[in-house]
């Protein structure tokens, strides 16, 4: 399955939460990716894409593995891990990212502090670098950051085919799905996942810090 993607991978360095978010001219690419668990770090696999790759890479991590231990490990028997693009980010923070030769132009990732861009048949490398640019110098919850390094990707081209499927996850605490929406068939994705976001951000997310307040107080919601 070819999923010619742009994506985002990252830890927020203040909560420790881990992210990531996807868009790509493919229907429902939140069903193939990102993989995330608390505590233990995140995957995102494009290009043409191999499910095992994203619960490999968190198994692997879960085991101690870092990020780049991690990458080797999951690349290491796999025949067309050329064909493959894997981003990984560990409980530390560290990210390793791998782009074979084999995806289509224009194919790249950078790797910066506890995050990486990457993607695949893209309009040019601005993509990458104004994601990178944007997310770099944002603030506030790590969600918004995501959201606002995609929306600046899908500004300047984004996927070279077009748009139709989108993604942001972000993991808190186990079995919590505290960030997770997805956009799976929409001319304008990445702008669609940015209504969702916003609508239901009060509801969801807004409300999981009023539970975890309640548990630190010893009641629950």
């Amino acid at each position: 399955m070819k999923l010619n993607t742009f994506s985002i991978i990252a830890r927020c360095k203040q909560t420790g939460y881990f992210g990531a978010a996807v868009a790509t001219c493919f229907p429902g690419v939140g069903a193939h990716s990102p993989h995330i668990e608390p505590n233990v770090g995140a995957v995102v696999t494009q290009g043409w894409v191999n499910p095992e790759l994203g619960q490999d890479g968190l198994d692997s991590l879960k085991e101690g593995r870092t990020a780049n231990d991690t990458l080797n490990y999951v690349l290491l028997n796999d025949p067309g891990k050329e064909l493959r693009q894997v981003a990984i980010v560990d409980q530390y923070g560290n990210c390793s990212a791998y782009t074979g030769v084999e995806n289509d132009d224009y194919k790249s990732h950078i790797i910066g502090d506890q995050w990486s861009v990457q993607g695949n048949l893209l309009t040019g490398p601005e993509v990458l670098e104004v994601m990178a640019e944007t997310f770099e110098k944002s603030k506030g919850a790590l969600a918004d950051r995501l959201l606002l390094a995609m929306e600046a990707a899908d500004h300047v081209g984004g996927d070279v085919r077009g748009k139709q499927s989108a993604v942001i996850k972000v993991a808190a605490v186990d079995h919590f799905p505290f960030v997770d929406f997805r956009v799976d068939d929409h001319p304008e994705p990445v702008k669609e996942l940015r209504r969702v976001y916003q609508k239901n951000k009060p509801v969801l997310i807004d409300r999981y810090y009023e539970w975890i307040n309640a548990v630190k107080e010893g009641s629950m919601l």
